[in-house]
């Protein structure tokens, strides 16, 4: 039998432990509670961007090794979806005017492309489809998910050169994220070509676009822009990111100033019916 000394012993040690008696409350020895609450308390951010930073350079790593190594980044994000076709027969269009930057024998195009809704578009889609009797459901929280993956793509991924819907334009132009167009383009380069304002570019004011079925069928209001250096070049060197940012400037300029080729007769709007 056992002592009841012995077994009050053994109950308080195990207390100390943690491993019964009290509230339950899970302690241990030799930590101080009042430190870890002080730094946590002094240090949270710096850990929370410490991670954050891990995180980034995480993706950068796995893009690098997992992915091959396109020329030019690009994005379209806006309300319309693209099948896998017809991304890759934008993707084969803009790759016309891409060249071998990286000297590895292709001209190497790099596509993002997300579905991003606004409320009130998927509120008239929404209408649409109810004047027309038809069953329509839009999965919001996949929507809500493209547009955090557009943030994201905007903050810290590859894409530099974006098509955009306006609304989507509007947040980034707004935080001073894209290059003046007036830097890249002289006044007589820029004739004939619809501005949407200082740093974007109606798309389909461009030949282009027009001789391109594939990219003259994304919207209307499509704007085409070129980011800013990202801030996650710090990661990659600054130096040579700047070498790829100019590589993307390049292509920019190739898709703004496109001629048609010689011989092609520009389809002419035309009204009624045949």
């Amino acid at each position: 039998m056992e002592d009841p000394e012995k077994r009050g012993e053994n109950n308080e040690n195990n207390e100390e432990r943690g491993e019964g008696g009290g509230e339950g409350k899970l302690e241990f020895r030799g930590v101080n509670d009042s430190k870890l609450e002080n730094f946590w308390y002094y240090n949270k951010w710096k850990v929370i961007i410490g991670i954050f930073a891990v995180v980034i350079i995480g993706i950068c790593v796995y893009q690098f090794i997992e992915r091959e190594n396109p020329d030019v980044y690009m994005m379209y994000a806006g309300p319309r979806y693209l099948s896998t076709s017809g991304g890759n027969s934008m993707r084969e269009a803009f790759r016309t005017v891409v060249e071998d930057y990286n000297n590895d024998g292709e001209r190497g195009l790099g596509i993002v492309t997300l579905t991003c809704l606004t409320d009130e578009q998927i509120e008239n889609l929404e209408e649409q489809y109810r004047e027309n009797d038809e069953d329509f459901v839009i999965d919001k929280q996949a929507n809500r998910e493209n547009i955090k993956q557009f943030d994201m793509e905007i903050f810290g991924g590859e894409s530099v050169i974006c098509l955009l819907d306006p609304s989507l334009y509007d947040r980034v132009h707004d935080a001073g994220g894209f290059v003046q167009i007036k830097d890249i383009f002289t006044d007589e380069e820029l004739e004939g070509v619809e501005l949407y304002d200082s740093t974007g570019i109606v798309l389909h004011s461009l030949k282009f676009a027009k001789y391109y079925s594939a990219v003259g069928a994304l919207p209307e209001d499509t704007v085409l822009c070129i980011r800013k250096v990202s801030t996650i070049s710090a990661f990659k060197g600054k130096k040579k990111y700047e070498e790829i940012h100019e590589n993307h400037v390049d292509t920019f300029r190739n898709i703004v100033l496109f001629e048609y080729p010689e011989g092609y007769v520009e389809p002419t709007e035309t009204t009624g019916t045949e």
